[in-house]
């Protein structure tokens, strides 16, 4: 009984998904999602209490892994010139890391970034850029304490412009629908374009 449960939950998320993705969410109603998963619109109920449920379920572990990563980027391990020194961009953990991660949760980005409004999430952009610049900023001024010539002294305006920057190619990525070799390509040509621009910013 208990896994036909979870079966009809892990139905219903799926399809839900797949509903939200196509219409967005505020095209898509708990009654057509009820529908297409075979279950009453009262049954629904006792699996999820409304719409805004069901996307926080699907959308938790996207939301999850941003911020361990976010948390990441400011750990000791990430505070190297290693991005400097390699001929090759793609060869840097995170590099590996970018690209795994956007190829996992293309589905949930293209959700995330372009069919969440009138939801919770309609904002989500304005936040990630938010969490990234302030990133930005903390790894400088631990790039700094490591390697004291470096130069910590970049705008905010600048950090929060390149956050954007990052968020919207994001954006462009899952809205294209790009496979993994596009996706491989293009980060390395963007990372190989953007770290000659930090490393003379950062004078390293």
């Amino acid at each position: 009984m208990q896994t036909k449960k979870a079966d009809i939950q892990k139905t219903i998320l799926e399809v839900a998904k797949k509903l939200l993705l196509e219409y967005g969410y505020q095209k898509t109603s708990m009654r057509a999602i009820a529908k297409e998963a075979n279950v009453t619109l009262s049954n629904i109920y006792n699996y999820f209490k409304n719409k805004d449920e069901i996307l926080e379920v699907i959308l938790r572990p996207v939301l999850k892994d941003m911020e361990q990563l976010f948390k990441r980027y400011n750990d000791p391990y990430y505070i190297t010139t290693n991005w400097v020194e390699v001929d090759d961009i793609s060869e840097i953990d995170e590099f590996k890391e970018h690209v795994k991660f956007i190829i996992m949760y293309q589905k949930e980005f293209d959700l995330l970034l372009h069919k969440c409004s009138g939801s919770k999430y309609e904002n989500i952009k304005d936040y990630f850029i938010d969490r990234y610049t302030e990133s930005s900023r903390n790894y400088l001024q631990l790039m700094k304490d490591k390697y004291p010539q470096v130069n910590k002294e970049i705008s905010d305006f600048f950090l929060h412009t390149t956050a954007a920057w990052w968020i919207q190619i994001v954006s462009e990525i899952v809205s294209h629908h790009l496979n993994k070799e596009e996706i491989l390509q293009f980060l390395k040509e963007y990372m190989t374009f953007g770290s000659g621009g930090w490393q003379r910013l950062m004078n390293l």
